[in-house]
């Protein structure tokens, strides 16, 4: 027996009614099937999957696509390929249990770090962000894909900053993405004045001096305090950025309402976090509404947070839904 709740989302002027159900993830993507907009409400354990090992990873860029990246590969040929692009300051190591949950059940999965995270960091003329590059590089890499496994579908995956690169990188290139999967993709973020003021403030006094955004981003990205800790000490994370940096990655998202507007054949699985504390499911309930394809499903996690794929924040519940979506599209 399914619980409904009813409920009320408020879009700028208009009011969308949904209808809020609580349901196995097998169930909830067979509505999902009837029904374009899926608010899952589930307030499960949260009880994460366990990691499997899976087959060496095979490196499949060749000498001229020099993109750093690591993936996670099914023992066969796989019958679905993913391409991952992480938020903003971690890198492609946040998709290691995402990667693994996929790779047990068939799926191969890539993961490339975004210009100026990760492995970019090494060499001082990539360290700095760059999204123009980033799409050029996942335009590259989505070609050597579609050449290296001929005839499987290839999807690009995105949560936060990624979910928007990846938007990006499907209104642009549709004829080499077969799906899109967008976790909190929005640029709406909670405090945004005041992000604005301390952004414009340092620009003035020095372009060129990192700001720290640890407590900004990883404080609000998470309530664990385990996982907080864990991140703060992590090498592979970013989280200093100039204000150059800054105001180049707030120009970027600005132009997610263009991109969703352009994406009018590729089907598309949107994500959001009900009780996410950086970013306002309210803007990627819009976003949603802005992409012209009518072959969308959004999901609100009930009891989810900013991060729902990375970081070893993929619950069995999410992983299972997104599995199911993948191989019915």
């Amino acid at each position: 027996m399914r619980k409904k709740i009813l409920s009320t989302f408020v879009l700028g002027s208009t009011i969308l009614g949904s209808t809020l159900t609580t349901a196995q993830p097998l169930v909830a993507a067979e509505l999902a099937k009837q029904n374009p907009v899926l608010i899952a409400a589930r307030r499960s354990s949260r009880k994460k999957p366990a990691p499997r090992k899976t087959s060496p990873a095979a490196k499949p860029w060749h000498a001229g696509l020099d993109i750093p990246y690591k993936s996670w590969l099914p023992k066969n040929r796989p019958h679905r390929v993913l391409l991952c692009v992480h938020g903003l300051g971690f890198s492609s190591k946040s998709f290691e249990r995402f990667g693994r949950f996929m790779a047990a059940r068939g799926i191969a999965v890539y993961a490339i770090d975004v210009r100026g995270f990760g492995s970019w960091r090494r060499n001082p003329e990539t360290s700095e962000v760059d999204f123009e590059a980033c799409i050029t590089d996942l335009e590259n890499a989505l070609k050597l894909l579609r050449s290296k496994i001929p005839g499987t579908k290839i999807y690009i995956v995105g949560e936060s900053m990624g979910g928007a690169i990846s938007l990006a990188v499907t209104s642009r290139y549709p004829d080499l993405v077969d799906g899109l999967i967008s976790c909190v993709p929005s640029g709406e973020r909670y405090g945004d004045l005041k992000e604005k003021i301390v952004v414009g403030a340092h620009y003035i006094e020095d372009k060129d001096k990192p700001i720290d955004l640890s407590s900004e981003v990883i404080e609000k990205a998470t309530s664990d305090e385990d996982l907080q800790n864990q991140l703060k000490s992590d090498p592979n994370i970013k989280m200093d950025l100039t204000p150059e940096e800054l105001k180049q990655f707030n120009a970027f998202m600005r132009s997610n309402k263009d991109n969703a507007a352009l994406i009018e054949k590729t089907p598309v699985l949107m994500m959001a976090g009900f009780e996410d504390r950086l970013v306002k499911p309210k803007g990627t309930i819009e976003l949603f509404n802005d992409i012209t394809c009518p072959e969308k499903i959004l999901v609100v996690v009930g009891d989810g947070e900013h991060l729902l794929l990375e970081e070893s924040e993929l619950t069995r519940e999410n992983g299972a839904l997104i599995y199911n979506w993948l191989v019915n599209h």
